[in-house]
């Protein structure tokens, strides 16, 4: 009995383990945690690549829009140009002066310049043509040369007037071989289709049409924020502009930069002379879950219901398992347990790896009390006659064969003195996974021998002991 209660006690349940549980649970959420993370990574880079996108096709689109605004707002100048070189010409009438203005004036009412201001040496206004805005008055200067440009100067042409207009500069030749500079004053509507696709882009979007110096010609933005300083300086730095020559011809490019969590493009404009900005911010992670929100705890309580699903049926399954080792155990102990007190030897043999425990029963029996703590199944079979061997290896593969789930027959054994003792042993198949045996009991009870048997035994023993004489 304290040999089985022993054995009871050091059974291993190898899954009722609080620490393996725990490690199953925190794998298993880890496991979740991380397809989240990636989850969510995935969907901050498609959220990028698609802004990226998005800023790149406004800036194809608003560069094609301000090269073609640049060109009307030439084509008018173009246009209107010679008629006020010929209203200023010293000779002219003043009635002739009266109807070109008219002529401008209606010549400009379908293009970008609402009205043209000529400028005397001095820089002052000397003649207005068109209706000028009021927002532009006191604002008109000299043309100016870029603070960016080197050795040679370069004039700017377009300079911003007000937070919403802007003004054109050009020089013209009169009839007396003077030059004067004309300032061709845009509506507020002008350039606005260069700044309009970026409301494709969402919210979080600026944009800007500069100049040669980085002056915001013409901005627009999202609900978000405006353009700011900040943002040219931004620009500014990660574009890297250098001062333009004059002999210098920039032709039309497009770049894209990232500066921190901002992402820029850039085209040029007028072969460089202006340079169109659009800035958006890239998406974080809140930003990207706030607006997936739903899909994400969609996916996260299906993670999670998986988990508990999951923790649950193989939970139920190692107690399973547990609970059925520990019936075998028990059924096994309490045969051992049997066996012992009638003085019966039992092996149990372990198929998968062919090693043997031995009862304290067979330690009397066949080892003097001494139990050993494990052998090879072919050792068991080593000490039985050889005459026997035989027929118990075929037995025995019956067994593991499944041809046989029950066997009983007779054989003999060596005894702890050397004589051979015959034995009758009875032994079960236990069946495991898939229904082949698991494991083998062998139960051996002495039997009694008769004359013949024991005249045999003893003959067999004087033979190991190098004699021939009989006992008769």
């Amino acid at each position: 009995m304290t040999d089985t209660a022993n054995s009871r006690q050091a059974m291993p349940k190898k899954h009722n383990d609080p620490v393996l549980r725990r490690a199953l649970q925190a794998m298993t959420l880890c496991g979740v945690l991380l397809g989240l993370v990636l989850y969510t990574w995935f969907a901050v880079q498609n959220e990028a690549a698609d802004r990226r996108r998005g800023l790149a096709d406004a800036a194809e689109s608003g560069q094609i829009a301000a090269e073609a605004e640049l060109a009307r707002i030439e084509i008018a100048a173009d246009r209107v140009a010679p008629l006020i070189a010929a209203a200023l010409s010293e000779d002219v009438p003043s009635a002739r002066a009266r109807d070109i203005k008219t002529q401008v004036t209606n010549l400009l009412s379908n293009t970008p310049v609402i009205a043209v201001a000529a400028l005397d040496p001095r820089g002052h206004v000397a003649s207005v043509f068109g209706q000028m805005p009021s927002d532009v008055v006191g604002q008109l200067a000299p043309i100016s040369s870029s603070r960016r440009a080197g050795a040679e100067l370069v004039n700017l042409n377009l300079v911003p007037m007000s937070d919403h207009r802007a003004a054109y500069y050009r020089d013209v030749g009169l009839a007396d071989g003077q030059h004067q500079t004309l300032v061709f004053v845009l509506h507020t509507g002008a350039f606005r289709a260069a700044l309009d696709p970026g409301a494709g882009i969402g919210k979080e979007w600026r944009v800007a049409l500069l100049n040669l110096d980085g002056d915001v010609v013409r901005s627009g933005a999202g609900t978000a924020r405006t353009f700011t300083p900040e943002d040219t300086s931004l620009v500014t730095a990660a574009s890297g502009w250098r001062p333009l020559h004059a002999d210098e011809v920039r032709a039309s490019y497009k770049s894209a930069y990232r500066s921190r969590s901002t992402l820029i493009e850039t085209r040029n404009v007028d072969g460089g002379q202006m340079l169109l900005v659009y800035l958006a911010e890239a998406p974080s992670v809140l930003s990207v879950l706030g607006a997936r929100r739903y899909e994400f705890l969609a996916l996260f309580g299906a993670s999670a219901l998986a988990l508990i699903l999951g923790l649950s049926l193989i939970q139920n399954e190692w107690q399973r398992e547990d609970r059925e080792s520990e019936d075998a155990f028990l059924v096994l102990a309490h045969a051992r347990a049997s066996c012992d007190m009638l003085s019966a030897g039992v092996i149990d043999w372990s198929v998968a790896d062919g090693r043997v425990i031995y009862s304290k029963g067979w330690a009397e029996m066949f080892a003097g009390g001494v139990k050993p703590a494990s052998e090879d199944i072919y050792e068991w079979i080593a000490r039985i006659h050889p005459d026997d061997q035989e027929a118990a290896r075929e037995i025995y593969q019956a067994m593991l064969d499944d041809d046989k789930v029950d066997i009983e027959h007779s054989i003999r054994v060596r005894l702890p003195s050397g004589l051979w003792g015959p034995v009758l042993e009875r032994g079960r198949a236990i069946g495991g996974e898939g229904g082949r045996p698991a494991r083998i009991v062998l139960v051996q009870l002495p039997q009694a021998a008769d004359g013949s048997q024991l005249q045999h035994m003893l003959d067999c023993h004087f033979l190991s002991q190098g004699r021939t004489t009989k006992v008769s």
